[in-house]
């Protein structure tokens, strides 16, 4: 090849080298980038989906979203727009330019029923939208089958052990699938439609038992029947009513039929009516208790003036067991207490922990549902401690007990001093009362004074700090 073609050919790879260069710089500068930014200042609504959408009443023009969807999720683009992205049942996405605009007038309309309270039947519970339950909802189901739907189907079908088995087996296995056939339709089943239907199946059992008793069915395949029409139809009961119940309500609702049959057996034996003998009675008043708080008890969530969680309600739930504990500590070791003063007790320890757990731990802190199962484990490794303390000391029964519950309550209060203090806790305070609004409790723990008096050091010692 001849020189001037060579350099001819050099010069057009030089060229168009420059000009891949060149393209490449382009496309590098016209790269834009989205990150997901909530549809509130406080940064509680991530998303959107169908059922916050009805209860914020969302509509033309703010919210652009019109036909059936999953949910919607917002983005900021690093030229400064935003873009609005809508996963529809189909899965696929549809994508909705907004303006700056837009954008502030979409969050606006998202804010003001939040900011309106209770008063306009919202309030701030609803601001975390329930997520779809995925494979939780086919494994309760599956659990329910094998240990409910299963059992009681061979019961009320027939006495033939080989073929109770049979069906047993059949209705567990064919449980699992349905429930894994109903998890592939829309609209997907939330996390709060799977919550309150396991609990309602096994409200609904109960609820079945109880009406077989009561109305004095001694034939065992009516009562396994009656079991098994009340806990299937507690599981379809949940999964409608969950449908636009957000985490929390569905929380407070199973709680509410936990808490209102128990206080009506205390109340129960405060009056004397336990020792009636009649017990018929005394099981439909405990189930319509049931029934009355699982009803009422989402307005817990709904009424109170600050932000209540799912795991606001869980704590609440294991501060009542304290209390219930710390209530019976007089009792331990008596022969043959009075009924009547024991129910009371325990009642009181019952509704006080209640009381206590909504004011110290409901209110100026959010927990997540993994805080909650912490705050179970710190509780358990308290009483463990307390009753390593005892064994090592030899304590009598009374003390021993006594031990178990007090390490219990420093054990919740050492795990939510440690909830406290951590950075990562600023992130569920709600802005409105971390800055001037209410003020907090705040629970502290001095290890060293525990030990101190765990080994009866003479001396006073600082164990449990609150201040308000």
């Amino acid at each position: 090849m001849s020189s001037p073609s060579l350099r001819r050919l050099t010069m057009h790879g030089c060229v168009l080298a420059a000009s891949f260069a060149l393209l490449g710089a382009s496309r590098m500068e016209a790269q834009v980038t989205e990150t997901p930014v909530t549809f509130d200042s406080s940064g509680r609504v991530p998303a959107i989906t169908p059922a916050l959408a009805e209860r914020l009443r969302l509509g033309l023009p703010a919210w652009p979203v019109t036909g059936q969807f999953e949910r919607a999720r917002l983005y900021r683009s690093s030229d400064g727009a935003y873009v609005l992205v809508v996963e529809r049942r189909t899965k696929s996405l549809d994508r909705y330019a907004l303006s700056e605009t837009q954008a502030s007038e979409l969050r606006l309309a998202v804010q003001a029923p939040l900011r309106a309270g209770s008063r306009a039947g919202i309030g701030e519970q609803t601001d975390v939208a329930s997520e779809p339950a995925g494979n939780a909802f086919v494994r309760n189901q599956a659990l329910l089958g094998l240990f409910i739907y299963g059992p009681t189907a061979a019961g009320a079908l027939t006495n033939d052990p080989a073929a109770g088995t049979a069906t047993d087996l059949l209705v567990a296995g064919g449980t699992f699938f349905a429930a894994m056939a109903r998890r592939q339709t829309s609209p997907a089943i939330t996390t709060a439609q799977n919550n309150l239907s396991t609990f309602s199946a096994l409200y609904g059992g109960a609820l079945g038992g109880a009406a077989a008793y009561v109305a004095g069915v001694d034939d065992g395949h009516l009562a396994s029947g009656a079991v098994l029409l009340g806990s299937v139809g507690g599981t379809l009961a949940g999964l409608r009513l969950g449908k636009g119940m957000t985490d929390a309500e569905a929380a407070a609702s199973t709680f509410g039929g936990f808490a209102a049959p128990v206080t009506s057996v205390g109340v129960m034996g405060i009056t004397g009516a336990l020792e009636s003998g009649d017990g018929k009675a005394q099981v439909a008043l405990a189930s319509t208790a049931l029934v009355m708080g699982y009803a009422l008890g989402p307005l817990y969530p709904r009424r109170a003036g600050y932000t209540v969680t799912a795991g606001d309600v869980q704590t609440v739930l294991l501060a009542s067991a304290l209390g219930t504990a710390l209530a019976y500590i007089p009792f331990v070791g008596e022969m043959s207490p009075d009924s009547k003063t024991v129910s009371a007790a325990l009642t009181a320890g019952f509704i006080g922990g209640i009381v206590l757990g909504d004011r110290l731990l409901a209110k100026p802190y959010d927990h997540t549902r993994s805080e909650a199962a912490l705050l179970l484990s710190g509780i358990s490794a308290g009483a463990l401690i307390g009753g390593g303390l005892a064994a090592a000391a030899q304590a009598s029964p009374e003390t021993a007990y006594g031990l178990g519950v007090g390490g219990a309550i420093l054990g919740a209060a050492a795990t939510e001093g440690f909830f406290r203090s951590s950075p990562r806790s600023l992130g569920y305070r709600s802005p409105a009362r971390g800055q001037g609004g209410t003020r907090r409790v705040g629970v502290s723990v001095n290890p060293m004074g525990l030990a101190f008096a765990a080994g009866r050091r003479p001396g006073r010692f600082s164990i449990v700090r609150v201040t308000f």
